[in-house]
């Protein structure tokens, strides 16, 4: 009773916030290789009054971090150029529509470089949800190396090596090796497989009879 009043009461119905019904995600064909197609985001301020630029190789998964100052296409395009110039100029850059990726500076960036920037879909995070997913974990090292007083640059670098040297669960290969061909080096110890051989004159031999 209760309930078909509320549902015929139009006063109610105009002040109720009904669920939002998405359209069901479409997923992105994997880019044909490494390198080619790169999501870009940032994030911040941090208690230091940093920001993150964060450059995400949508077919590896391998992130490239770099810390800034201020979130200004001035500020931006250096540090992308410095990465472009580490791993290579990709074919698509990927980005949300925020001030510094809208700016004329960055239009003229893509056009000097020759990649083609995609802007996703205003108020749909999703549609670049690899870098987003990435950068809430990232969040969540920096709050915590400041909770516990640590160096938290130290500790984004430490991430760092661990997230690219681990297996994705998409791809099974970690970034690095997917994007370099070899694993990372890290300060983990290996079991050596050595086999050691007996001296000869140390070896037991049958006794004569």
């Amino acid at each position: 009773m209760v309930e078909k009043m509320v549902k015929c009461c139009i006063p109610c119905q105009a002040v109720t916030d009904m669920p939002k019904r998405r359209e069901p995600l479409k997923m992105t064909n994997l880019p044909a290789a490494p390198w080619t197609n790169v999501s870009v985001d940032l994030t911040g301020p941090f208690p230091s009054g940093d920001y993150m630029l964060v450059v995400m190789d949508d077919y590896t998964r391998y992130p490239e971090v770099e810390i800034i100052k201020s979130t200004s296409a001035r500020a931006v395009i250096p540090k992308l150029d410095a990465i472009f110039a580490r791993q290579g100029i990709p074919k698509v850059v990927k980005s949300d529509n925020g001030s510094p990726f809208n700016s004329k500076e960055f239009a003229d960036f893509a056009v000097y470089l020759g990649f083609h920037h995609r802007r996703i879909t205003p108020l749909w995070p999703e549609a670049n949800g690899e870098v987003e997913r990435f950068m809430r974990i990232l969040k969540k090292c920096i709050q915590t190396a400041t909770a516990e007083s640590k160096n938290w640059k130290q500790e984004l670098w430490k991430f760092l090596r661990h997230y690219r040297a681990t297996p994705h669960s998409t791809t099974t290969v970690s970034p690095f090796e997917s994007l370099t061909g070899r694993k990372m080096a890290l300060q983990i110890p290996e079991v050596q497989n050595e086999h050691i051989v007996q001296p000869e004159d140390q070896r037991s031999t049958p006794k004569k009879r």
